[in-house]
């Protein structure tokens, strides 16, 4: 794996904690989903109160977040498309090749007709059960 992915994939840990921690401390009296409980509609959905510093940072760290997300998902794909060879996939082949080299000629009689059955007149009877 690349770099820019390992790089990447400690952004986006850093930016999960960073996330949570600012959703976390941000005041919960500013209506938004809970003020449907209990709330007024006009007071739920309205846009009084200026966007605080807290939330302008929330947002922008969404944003790199989800930029974050998608990057690692694209060099993912990209990865998946070009499959390298493991080196266990290496040995096994260089160990086949190997073997196949070292197979043995068969004889030459391993491939003559089978000879024919001896007729059922030669054949010795099998002896009578005794009762």
């Amino acid at each position: 794996m690349t770099t820019l992915f390992w790089v990447l994939i400690v952004l986006h840990v850093f930016l999960c904690f960073f996330l949570s921690l600012l959703v976390l401390v941000q005041n919960d009296k500013m209506g938004g989903l809970a003020g449907l409980g209990g709330m007024t509609s006009q007071s739920a959905f309205s846009t009084a109160g200026a966007a605080t510093f807290i939330q302008k940072l929330t947002r922008v760290v969404a944003v790199i977040f989800f930029i974050v997300v998608f990057a690692l998902g694209l060099i993912t794909a990209k990865q998946d498309q070009v499959v390298e060879e493991s080196a266990m996939q290496k040995a096994t082949k260089a160990n086949a090749a190997e073997q196949a080299q070292e197979v043995p000629a068969l004889p030459a009689t391993f491939n003559a007709p089978v000879e024919a059955a001896p007729a059922a007149a030669d054949v010795p009877a099998a002896p009578a059960e005794a009762k």
